[in-house]
């Protein structure tokens, strides 16, 4: 059996998310994605907000939090609460 190593390898086949294939996040392991889901209240690491920052498809990776509706985790460089409390169509129209 195959082992999978990193987000690209994962997403390599699946049509579907072809937008994490140009994700600043996709040649990370999986278990480095684990600086996205941070205990509440804490903060996410500068280097993954900035990495989350320069991501050129932070639009699709929000999307695809509220479309599946995904309830932790940072998306987008958008926190789980800011996600629930406000629509994605505002969050998009915010200035970066």
């Amino acid at each position: 059996m195959t082992t999978i190593q990193s987000l690209a390898e994962l997403i390599e086949n699946a049509s579907d998310y072809g937008w994490l294939r140009h994700a600043a996040c996709g040649e990370l392991s999986l278990d480095a994605l684990d600086q996205f889901f941070v205990e509440a209240g804490r903060s996410l690491s500068r280097e993954t907000v900035q990495l989350c920052s320069a991501c050129p498809v932070k639009a699709e990776c929000l999307q695809h939090a509220y479309d599946h509706e995904i309830a932790g985790g940072y998306f987008g460089g958008v926190s789980p609460t800011k996600r629930r409390a406000l629509p994605i169509d505002s969050i998009l129209a915010e200035p970066t």
